[in-house]
């Protein structure tokens, strides 16, 4: 009798147990990959803020020439086109040569805005290095929440990384933000609008 006893027991104790077990192992395996997931958003848009932009066009005389020829009119500073392809890319697959990571280690879609804004500091009218570009890249990358957990969590769970830097600002917003513009301008024998203030 005893160890009838014992049998129903041990099966008691598993048909509660197990269910408990299985639950959090599945949701350590969810939070390793929302983990994961948080960890690639981040070196993503680190990729995209610094090593995309060596496929950005280089600062140069051409510059000033076109903002001269521009008039004066200074143009909004915009994000290189391959920065945010290239940061979903890095943050969906693998960059180097290789297999395609396995869809476990992928987010289930991602998302990438990049934007650039002109600042200067105060200081010297015509100091250039008070005029700088503010990048800022924000990756979003979203996975399913499993059902067993949709009640906690809700159907989707996000992993944002930002990345901001500053950088020195091409010549030709400089020349438009200290008013330098008309001076250079007539040096080299065009004519210049005149400046504004950034």
């Amino acid at each position: 009798m005893t160890r009838h006893y014992a049998r129903g027991q041990a099966l008691v104790e598993t048909v509660i147990f197990l269910p408990v077990a299985l639950i959090a192992l599945f949701g350590i395996i969810f939070f390793s990959r929302y983990g994961v997931l948080a960890e690639r958003a981040q070196s993503a848009v680190r990729y995209g803020a610094l090593i995309s932009y060596g496929k950005a066009p280089r600062y140069s005389a051409a510059d000033i020439y076109a903002g001269i020829a521009a008039g004066g009119a200074t143009r909004t500073p915009a994000c290189p086109a391959n920065v945010q392809p290239d940061t979903v890319k890095a943050m969906s697959e693998q960059h180097l040569a290789g297999a395609t990571p396995a869809p476990y280690w992928r987010p289930d879609s991602a998302a990438v805005t990049c934007t650039q804004t002109s600042l200067s500091f105060t200081g010297s009218a015509a100091a250039a290095s008070r005029v700088v570009t503010v990048t800022n890249l924000t990756a979003n990358a979203t996975i399913a929440v499993p059902g067993y957990l949709t009640n906690l969590l809700g159907t989707n769970a996000v992993a944002t990384a930002s990345f901001g830097y500053a950088r020195s600002d091409s010549p030709s917003v400089i020349m438009y933000c200290t008013g330098s513009g008309p001076a250079v301008a007539a040096a080299l024998g065009g004519s210049y609008g005149g400046g504004g203030t950034c």
